[in-house]
């Protein structure tokens, strides 16, 4: 089974952060294309969706910037 991660959202939250997928990846502990693929819409496994899904909430986003970002929605 794979799962599809939202293409508008993962991007977003990338920007919270500012964090590029690079950064994700090393957070996570996923490689560098997966989270390609994950950004991309294309499927990844539950177990990177939990990695990514952790690595996001264990690191705030930047303060301030949702009133920057959440503009552009």
């Amino acid at each position: 089974m794979s799962v599809v991660l939202s293409t508008e959202r993962l991007p977003l939250e990338l920007a919270r952060r500012g964090w590029g997928k690079a950064d994700l990846a090393r957070a996570a502990r996923v490689s560098a294309p997966t989270i390609g693929a994950a950004v991309a819409g294309r499927p990844v496994a539950p177990g990177t969706r939990r990695r990514i899904a952790t690595a996001l909430a264990d690191t705030p986003p930047v303060a301030g910037v949702d009133d920057i970002l959440l503009d552009q929605r």
